[in-house]
């Protein structure tokens, strides 16, 4: 695999401020796209915002200055044929009706928009900060406002599943009905709001039950994925988008997914990382449809040796493809280590940034339209291509092995808890048909059945506790009808609920056009409390959090 080189994470101030860098966000930094009242900018208040004065002469070029600057632009953005391209993707002895999907960002809404798309061989979606889908519809304005700060429209967006389906440009929706869900918000996220998951969540309860959707809500993290100890400090929102919160986002994920699996090996891993030509997935050159050349796979030993596994595709955010972040994602978001004592591939397609046809210059992926109005079906560019890797993945797919029985019986485990909802998975019974859930106050008792009829997958979320309430579980193999022998039982105490929070994270601009800040002389200052931000700049970026009718630098506790 090619050296990816040495990739080191912007410093952030403990006040909340960012340093210098390009901002985050889904598209492109968008106070150079519109104003306040969504009127285009001329390209010298574009230059004016970005060096923080309003007093700019017009600088003097020499002819030959530009037109070097011109090729340069042109070197950069044109898609150009690379020499030594990467290997074709391998095929595996994995099954193509059984994907699982998760993303972060915009690939949370690509995770999202594959998961609808193609609902007739995803089992199980995972979205760290998304929205339902196609809730922009086409519309960048709407991406960039109610699709990220605001409450997107539910019923719009399940017409909009409708007449894809209707068209059969999408799978059936009555598909969903199988999929098991898992949602992440963290109250910190600023780029992202609460607001929105929670939209994205009812979507998902129009069409799947309520047993297969749990949504985490209550830890204080910012807009990134979610660790056990890599990252950022958990509230920051920032550098790769990773961050540390003690708290295993992906294992959690994969967990609710498939059923109980079994840890992580603890050492280093065992698999090998593949390099492939993604290229040859999307007709035409990748990068016009903004994808990049190569991606990558985590391949697990016992998958590489042919046993049968799974796949699962884990899309990275804006800003967070490895042309910008080298290996951090596919390394360090806590997929692989699962992987590998799972016998579970993980697809890790790549986008790339671009300023030309398409404009995506912060390389996100597609979730508003800038390839065409199919980009949320099957035929759009980017869900065609992953796929299409997926269907190659699958070509090397023999006779699935029988079902080995678990050691030790179910197993039942409490994986997870927020302050209402508990997450359990446990393992498959030979014999099983089927498994009846169960809950008590007391361990010994009395248990109320939670689930009528049975759940046919060894995994549950219940909903409707009380927070930072005890509560103890059981789980009974049906056969036939017929209960068997009850697990013993596991107890998990759910978490305290949320404090009140509305946080904000973009550039100084930005703040300031939304009225969270004042720009004075070049320098930024929050609004009413006068904290300094920094610089008034595109490149400047800030986190702030609302305290009545003031703005204060920083996250909330």
């Amino acid at each position: 695999m090619k050296n990816e080189g040495d990739f080191r994470r912007p410093g952030r101030s403990e006040s909340g401020r960012a340093t210098l860098r390009p901002p985050c966000g889904f598209l492109m930094s968008h106070p150079l796209a519109q104003t306040k009242s969504g009127a285009a900018l001329r390209t010298q208040d574009v230059i004016r915002s970005m060096v923080g004065i309003q007093g700019l002469r017009r600088p003097t070029l020499h002819p030959l200055t530009l037109g070097v600057g011109l090729l340069s632009l042109l070197l950069v953005t044109l898609p150009w044929s690379v020499a030594g391209a990467a290997d074709p993707l391998p095929t595996y002895n994995v099954a193509l009706d059984d994907v699982s999907v998760s993303g972060i960002s915009s690939g949370a809404y690509m995770a999202v928009q594959m998961g609808v798309a193609h609902s007739k061989i995803v089992s199980g979606v995972g979205v760290f900060a998304g929205g339902p889908y196609r809730c922009a519809a086409g519309s960048v304005s709407e991406a960039l406002g109610t699709c990220m700060q605001g409450e997107p429209d539910v019923e719009r967006a399940v017409a909009e599943t409708a007449r894809a389906a209707a068209t059969g440009r999408i799978d059936a929706p009555e598909n969903l009905a199988r999929q098991r869900i898992w949602l992440f918000s963290g109250y910190n996220d600023g780029v992202l709001k609460q607001s929105v998951m929670d939209r994205l969540r009812d979507y998902y309860l129009r069409f799947v039950p309520p047993g297969q959707v749990y949504y985490q809500d209550t830890l204080d993290a910012g807009h990134a994925v979610v660790t056990l100890s890599y990252g950022e400090e958990c509230p920051a929102t920032g550098g790769e988008f990773i961050n540390d919160c003690d708290y295993d986002g992906a294992g959690l994920l994969l967990q609710h997914v498939y059923g109980r699996l079994e840890p992580p090996a603890g050492a280093a891993l065992g698999g090998q990382f593949v390099t492939f030509d993604q290229d040859a997935f999307v007709p035409g050159d990748s990068r016009s449809k903004g994808m990049a050349r190569e991606a990558f796979l985590y391949v697990p030993a016992a998958c590489a040796a042919g046993e049968r596994c799974r796949s699962h595709v884990a899309f990275h955010g804006c800003q967070q493809n490895a042309e910008e972040i080298g290996d951090a994602f596919y390394r360090h978001a806590g997929y692989n280590e699962w992987a590998d004592t799972n016998r579970i591939i993980v697809l890790y397609p790549q986008t790339v940034a671009s300023t030309l046809r398409p404009f995506n210059p912060k390389g996100c992926w597609d979730w508003w339209g800038y390839n065409g109005p199919d980009y949320a079906a099957k035929g759009g560019a980017q869900i065609a291509a992953v796929h299409a890797m997926l269907t190659r993945l699958a070509e090397g797919a023999g006779a699935p092995a029988p079902a080995a029985p678990q050691a030790g019986g179910l197993q039942l485990e409490a994986t997870d808890a927020s302050a209402t909802s508990v997450s359990l998975a446990w393992h498959s019974a030979a014999g099983a048909s089927a498994y009846a859930v169960y809950r008590a106050q007391s361990d010994a008792g009395p248990f109320a059945r939670l689930t009528d009829p049975p759940v046919a997958h060894p995994s549950f979320a219940d909903h409707g506790l009380e927070p930072g309430t005890r509560y103890f579980y059981q789980v009974r193999p049906v056969n036939g009808g017929i209960e068997d022998t009850p697990t013993g039982s596991v107890a998990i105490t759910t978490r305290a609920e949320a404090p009140p929070c509305d946080p904000y994270f973009t550039d100084n601009v930005t703040h300031t056009t939304r009225g969270r800040a004042t720009a004075w002389w070049g320098f930024t200052f929050a609004k009413s409390s006068w904290d300094y931000m920094g610089l008034w700049t595109i490149y400047t970026e800030s986190t702030l959090y609302r305290d009545g009718n003031a703005y204060q630098v920083g996250v909330c506790p």
